[in-house]
């Protein structure tokens, strides 16, 4: 057996390892080296590795087929609007703290460090682009999708939230992404992480669409990554998705009605 058959062979018996190794080798061959040099280049292109990582995977699974079904649904419009409810919030609270004198523009919400000063629909454009989806097709259309054949919502999003969080670990020594987090905060960002797993896992799997998924992981970021999203504004948000993840689980453990899972998903 040549090296390439045994390799595949080895993807195809254990696709959720492949991919966490993948997607970790990928990002890390990034970031590694833009922390050991100052960290001071910007971290965006590591984001990548995730959705890069996931379309290896699915191709040496499933071929072209798994490929093109892992793009999933348009998704629905409610859910288009569900995943737009963080900057909502910030649109309405921002100009209220502006003019209090202690609040962000909302102008601000397009600072993103690692990001050049572009307008701000380029900027939200590159969030969406490599923020949201570089992650999303493979925590959520890979990863979350083979994690939930067989384990509930609660602990498939506390096993998922392990190498979602190690994959982050770098950004701990790089300027533009996690380098200026006090070690106080670490326990409240694990908890944002994984209260970020079970939303986001619930609503790819509502609404069946990498996009829907991948709009909502760009919005918090807008309101929690960003020069606007300082202060209040982020912490209000930040609130918000852990008490609607505990009331997600809340709802699962008194047998809600199952969730629509996404057909036909490799």
């Amino acid at each position: 057996m040549g090296t390439r058959t045994a390799l595949r062979a080895v993807v195809r018996d254990r696709p959720l390892a492949a991919y966490v190794l993948l997607a970790v080798l990928l990002s890390w061959s990034w970031w590694v080296p833009v922390a050991l040099t100052g960290g001071t280049a910007s971290h965006v292109p590591g984001l990548l590795g995730p959705a890069l990582a996931a379309v290896g995977v699915t191709a040496a699974t499933g071929g072209r087929p798994a490929v093109r079904q892992l793009r999933g649904r348009l998704g629905a419009p409610r859910w288009w609007a569900l995943a737009l409810l963080p900057p909502a919030v910030a649109a309405v609270a921002a100009p209220l703290l502006h003019l209090l004198g202690d609040g962000p523009a909302l102008g601000d919400f397009a600072d993103m460090p690692g990001i050049p000063a572009w307008s701000w629909p380029a900027v939200l454009l590159v969030l969406f682009a490599v923020g949201g989806l570089g992650e999303e097709v493979g925590w959520r259309g890979l990863a979350w999708t083979r994690l939930r054949r067989r384990l509930g919502l609660r602990d498939a999003a506390l096993v998922l939230t392990v190498p979602w969080a190690l994959w982050h670990l770098p950004l701990f020594w790089i300027d533009s992404g996690l380098a200026g987090l006090s070690p106080w905060v670490v326990p409240g960002w694990l908890l944002g992480l994984a209260s970020g797993a079970v939303v986001l896992g619930w609503l790819y799997e509502r609404s069946g669409s990498l996009l829907v998924a991948a709009l909502a992981h760009t919005a918090v970021n807008v309101v929690s990554g960003t020069r606007g999203g300082e202060g209040l504004v982020a912490a209000v948000v930040s609130a918000g998705v852990i008490a609607a993840a505990v009331a997600l689980l809340a709802a699962d453990r008194r047998g809600g009605p199952a969730p629509r899972t996404v057909s036909g998903r490799p």
